[in-house]
């Protein structure tokens, strides 16, 4: 298992990702991206080509982590866009990864339109814990299960609705498809679409069938080659253990 660990605290409280004054909490077995006041992790086995940090003067951060298809000029221009708001964008680059930008006091986690690198929040000594898993943030704040959400799970398997933003652990949620969640100075949180909202007056222009066939077709032979172009990590087994036998070399 592997996730992303982060929180937003909020100082004014005396917070600071601190559960009581002179001891600060971070996961176990987790490796820093950036420190400060809304400090980021990734626990788990990541691996180097699967971390990509990109700091632009004047401040802002960005953390790529998972298989993209950027290049670091195309992270570089993305980050300067999040900078004035723009998120789109850094769910359109080929592959799979989740995206963290962090400009001052303001941190945005994107998700994906499908839902497939999920992110989960819940707030957290007087700030926002976030994850790209569920289960640390159930642990970091002690939750119990929340029947209501495991009764609908087993009524309506197949109805999304009726889960809404829950999750199996009580006050733990979790960021719908196509939104990301942003924190600001640790005291507010909320959830924006980064998809362009479609007019409710006016019907949206219609698209060519054909056109938007060969743009599926172009987006996942991009995801595949990026996944195929990744480093192979064959693990290198330990024979040094090994019984050499009777025959040298076998």
């Amino acid at each position: 298992m592997r996730w992303l660990v982060g929180w937003a605290a909020d100082h004014a409280s005396g917070a600071g990702g601190a559960a009581r004054p002179g001891q600060t909490i971070q996961p176990v077995g987790a490796r820093q991206l950036w420190d400060g006041p809304d400090p980021l992790w990734a626990v788990g086995d990541w691996r180097p080509d699967e971390v990509r940090l990109v700091e632009a003067d004047g401040g802002g951060r960005l953390a790529v982590l998972g298989s993209c298809g950027a290049s670091d000029e195309q992270l570089r221009i993305g980050l300067f866009a999040a900078r004035g708001g723009a998120l789109r964008h850094l769910t359109a680059w080929p592959g799979s990864y989740t995206a963290v930008v962090r400009v001052g006091r303001r941190v945005t986690v994107t998700t994906d339109l499908a839902g497939a690198r999920p992110v989960f929040h819940t707030p957290w000594a007087g700030g926002t814990a976030y994850a790209t898993a569920a289960l640390p943030l159930a642990d970091l704040i002690e939750a119990q299960l929340d029947v209501g959400h495991l009764a609908a799970l087993l009524a309506c398997p197949d109805a999304p609705e009726a889960l809404g933003d829950g999750t199996p652990y009580a006050g733990v949620r979790r960021v719908a498809p196509g939104h990301a969640l942003v924190m600001r100075d640790g005291r507010s949180r909320e959830t924006v679409s980064y998809e362009p909202a479609v007019p409710t007056v006016v019907a949206a222009p219609p698209v060519d069938a054909e056109a938007a066939v060969a743009g599926v077709r172009e987006a996942l032979v991009d995801a595949v080659r990026v996944r195929l172009a990744a480093p192979r990590h064959a693990p290198v087994p330990d024979l040094g253990s090994l019984d050499p036998g009777p025959i040298p070399g076998m």
